[in-house]
């Protein structure tokens, strides 16, 4: 059964000067996201993908949640760099039947917007937020309300 864990970014820095893709995890982010790799690694000790967006603040997210969880395989897509729902729900329908696990860590609107939208449940993704959606259908397969939404975890 393909399951689906959304990660939004830890809090981060707004440096002056500081091109949006280039900002840094705050302090307040590092210790976030070291909460995050636990609470994760509570859940599941490993997935089979891990999609990671390139913007710095994604990218220092997941090496932090490394320390904790251990993917199989690992990219960082460029394309997941403020993508919109429509973008997701495509890269999710596309994703290879393969990895029956897979994490993205990226960012909102579209991560909020993506969990709702499979799901039908309205969620809300601060900073942080996981959400772990599964379905018994195949990736092709996941379309509105397809899939369960099993938990949504604030990691702070």
């Amino acid at each position: 059964m393909p399951r689906l864990v959304l990660l939004r970014h830890a809090k981060s820095a707004y440096p002056d000067e500081t091109a949006d893709h280039d900002r840094p995890l705050s302090a307040r982010g590092d210790r976030e996201s070291l909460v995050a790799g636990v609470e994760l690694a509570e859940r599941f000790s490993a997935v089979d993908l891990v999609l990671v967006s390139t913007a710095l603040r994604a990218q220092q997210t997941w090496h932090a949640v490394s320390s904790e969880v251990v993917a199989v395989r690992e990219e960082n897509r460029a394309e997941l760099y403020l993508a919109s729902v429509a973008s997701l729900a495509e890269l999710v329908r596309g994703l290879s039947a393969e990895a029956d696990s897979v994490l993205v860590v990226a960012h909102n609107e579209g991560l909020e917007q993506l969990a709702t939208l499979l799901t039908g449940v309205p969620v809300t993704m601060k900073t942080s937020t996981f959400a772990i959606l599964r379905s018994d259908r195949p990736w092709s397969g996941w379309q509105p309300g397809s899939a369960t939404l099993d938990e949504v975890v604030v990691a702070r």
